[in-house]
This record gives structure tokens, C-alpha cells and sequence, in this order.
């Protein structure tokens, strides 16, 4: 598995600084999260990041506008493998798969697990498999929704995982979208420490630091997670 450091979108005003980061340092694969960009603005990221000699982009979290132009583009420009989406009882449901990627599309869980007709096609194209977001796991564990973690536990032990989104919890701090402990940013690198009980269920591929933390600050976040998932861990019962 590699951790990949993720440049996120959640925080516009952060990412000039991130690319200035990663065009200083040898760090050449991260993760994308462009999912507050309009089509426009993503362009012009795009544009940016093209100008980073050998930049590879492995792991995209696409928006509900994305096209298959778009996914082309990626795929051909940086490498991208595997792209995640939210499920379709989201409030930001992709929609139809495009056919030529369904297989590289992974579904996220996000406020909701996707359904397992979803995830086995429906009688249309099935996608790739799940791309579990961890911290939204860990905080339905944490408050009691324990339907949400029946089921999409069942899901981590039946569907691949092909990605994932390693985010961070912290106990007791209501994040500004929903009030829970999700977040997509750490205060210490500590706040991602319960990732360790689930890395049995982490993908082979690409684990994505969905992160709005510096570009410095996720290296040492990602040396820590790396120490910490040394040794395959077994499934923990309650907690996955």
C-alpha cells in the first residue's frame, strides 16, 4: 500500500502554497481532491500542475460534474488508476458510470454507506469496488450509529477495496460541516492514530491522506502512519 499526500480543495486559498511545496520537494504522486472546484477552477489547477515535471496523480476524488473527457484527461496526463465517487443517496450523487471506467471507480461512504445494489451494478455497470473513508466510519462508531457500522463493515468484508481516504478524528471537536469528529485536517498527528485498527481492511493500491494540513506536516503524518501499519493488523470487533 502507499500513502499518498492529498491535495485538497476544502480550503482553496491553501493550495497555492501546497503546489509551491510540492514543486520545491521530490515528492512526485499525490492524490487529488478537487471536489469544491468548478469546472473551471479545475482546469486551471490542472494547468498548474502540469508545469511539476514527473508529476503522477494516482488516486482522483471526482465531483458530480466530471466527465469522461475529464477522467480521460487524467488518466492520460497523470497516470490516474482509481477514481472515487459518494454514493448515489448522497447529497452529491455522481450519477451514471461512465462505461469505459466503471471498473476504476470506487464508492465512497460518506453520510450514508452505498447501497449493495450499488455497489453490484443494479442491472446497469458495476463499479470497481469501495473506497472507504475511515474517519466517517470511526465517527459513526463513536456516536452510536451502529446500523451504519453493521452494514458498512458487512461491505468492507464482500466488496473490494480498490482506495481509501485516511482523514482525521477528533474526540470531542465538531468539525464545520456537520458538527461530528470527522476531519480533514489533524491538530497533532495523533488525530489519525485510529487508522491502525482498520488497516486490515486498507486497500492494496493507494491510501489517500484527504487532508488539508501542509504538504510538510502530511510527510510527517504519513512516517507516522507508516510505522504504525507496519504489521497487518486483524479486524478489532465494534470498530470494523
Amino acid at each position: 500500500m502507499t500513502i499518498l499526500p492529498g491535495l485538497t480543495s476544502t480550503r482553496k486559498e491553501r493550495i497555492p502554497a501546497f503546489i509551491d511545496a510540492l514543486r520545491r520537494s521530490d515528492v512526485r504522486m499525490i492524490a487529488l481532491f478537487p471536489t469544491c472546484l468548478s469546472s473551471n477552477e479545475r482546469k486551471a489547477l490542472y494547468n498548474e500542475l502540469e508545469a511539476i515535471p514527473g508529476l503522477r496523480i494516482p488516486h482522483v476524488h471526482l465531483r458530480s460534474d466530471c466527465g469522461p473527457d475529464e477522467l480521460s484527461y487524467l488518466s492520460d496526463r497523470f497516470g490516474t488508476e482509481a477514481f472515487n465517487i459518494h454514493p448515489r443517496a448522497s447529497v452529491h450523487a455522481f450519477g451514471p458510470l461512465p462505461p469505459a471506467f466503471a471498473r476504476r471507480i470506487f464508492i465512497e461512504n460518506v453520510e450514508q454507506p452505498p447501497e449493495d445494489a450499488e455497489l453490484k451494478g443494479d442491472g446497469c455497470l458495476a463499479p470497481g469496488g469501495l473506497c472507504p473513508d475511515y474517519s466517517h466510519l470511526e465517527n459513526a462508531r463513536l456516536h452510536g450509529m451502529t446500523e451504519y457500522v453493521r452494514v458498512f463493515s458487512a461491505q468492507l468484508m464482500r466488496f473490494p477495496v480498490g482506495c481509501c481516504h485516511l482523514s482525521a478524528i477528533r474526540i470531542g471537536v465538531p468539525n464545520h460541516w456537520a458538527g461530528m469528529w470527522d476531519h480533514h485536517e489533524f491538530a497533532d498527528p495523533s488525530d489519525l492514530d485510529y487508522l491502525a485498527a482498520y488497516r486490515w481492511s486498507m486497500p492494496s493500491g493507494w491510501a489517500s491522506l484527504e487532508l488539508e494540513n501542509g504538504l510538510a506536516e502530511q510527510l510527517l503524518a504519513r512516517e507516522r502512519l507508516e510505522r504504525l501499519f507496519s504489521a497487518r493488523l486483524a479486524p478489532i470487533t465494534g470498530t470494523a
